[in-house]
């Protein structure tokens, strides 16, 4: 009798700690983009490049058991060869297919040590439940470099995302 009550509690909780996990993985999920900086881009003009972006349906399996979806953080990298501090101006927006395009990020005033990694200021005011659930959603960046770079450039976009289950 022991083992069968040791074995049903064992079970149930098995069971708990595997939706709570399935609920955190559906209510915060990330979201990556990488676009190219081409060597001898030229500085002091607005550029952008768009890069193919991941639904909520691609990122979790089950876009439709969440909600409210709005960006809780977002940061800008490069490789350890390069400073993030060539970038005066960025920006992240996303859109689905190019339509309905949202900023969800940005930073001005880019300081020249700042490093290979860069906080972004995010719009955490826009709900992206009918983007990000449309399967066909678009990151654009729009930057402005400080100078020309001398070998081109990989710019990773990471974007976290917070959402509510849906009853």
């Amino acid at each position: 009798m022991k083992n069968l009550f040791f074995s049903a509690v064992v079970a149930t909780a098995t069971l708990a700690s595997c939706s709570t996990v399935s609920s955190i993985l559906q209510n915060t999920f990330p979201y990556n983009a990488t676009v190219l900086v081409a060597a001898g881009s030229p500085a002091n003009i607005e550029l952008s490049s768009v890069s193919a972006a991941q639904s909520v349906n691609q990122l979790t399996g089950s876009g439709a058991n969440v909600k409210d979806i709005t960006v809780s953080n977002a940061t800008l990298s490069v490789g350890s060869d390069t400073s993030m501090g060539v970038f005066k101006s960025v920006k992240v927006y996303l859109s689905n297919n190019g339509s309905n395009q949202v900023l969800v990020a940005s930073r001005e005033s880019i300081p020249d040590n700042v490093g290979n990694s860069l906080s972004m200021d995010v719009n955490t005011s826009q709900k992206l439940d009918n983007m990000m659930k449309s399967g066909a959603v678009q990151a654009k960046i729009v930057y402005v470099l400080k100078q020309s770079p001398t070998s081109d450039i990989s710019l990773k976009a990471s974007v976290g995302f917070n959402s509510v289950p849906v009853n």
